[in-house]
């Protein structure tokens, strides 16, 4: 229980931040991580295959930025991305970034195109793309069984 009301109060407040400053606070992040890790153990909610997943979404931010040094993405999207795949873990992380990826190119054509700014909070989206993987897991929808 601990485990999921940490993760949706730190996300909102993320979202909040990242929509109104642009801005994802490390202090924030480090909370919410040590938060999940105690919480996630205690409960038994994470996994050795969560916490692989993680350094794997940390390694290919890394190859992706050493490819593409003109790529424009905030280092906050991709903390808080590393901290959704230490919460949902591996089979649903697989949707988020479905959800994810359409939830941020609807946002992004909005403000580029609408509102005429170069770049948007991205931690909204990632956060409402975690809150219906959530709903479709708990709902016994999603993860797939074939």
């Amino acid at each position: 229980m601990m485990f999921v009301l940490s993760f949706y109060i730190f996300s909102f407040i993320l979202s909040y931040f990242d929509f109104k400053k642009f801005l994802v606070p490390n202090d924030i992040m480090i909370s919410l991580a040590g938060m999940l890790l105690v919480f996630g153990f205690i409960e038994s909610k994470i996994f050795l295959s969560s916490i692989i997943l993680t350094f794997v979404v940390l390694l290919f931010f890394i190859a992706i930025m050493l490819i593409n040094r003109q790529m424009i993405l905030g280092g906050g999207d991709i903390k808080y991305m590393m901290i959704v795949s230490l919460y949902l873990g591996l089979k649903p992380f697989a949707l988020f970034l479905v959800l994810s990826g359409i939830f941020q190119t609807f946002s992004l054509l909005y403000v580029q195109k609408v509102r005429k700014r170069r770049i948007a909070p991205m931690v909204p989206m990632m956060f409402l793309a975690t809150v219906i993987v959530d709903i479709l897991v708990v709902k016994g929808i999603y993860p797939f069984i074939f």
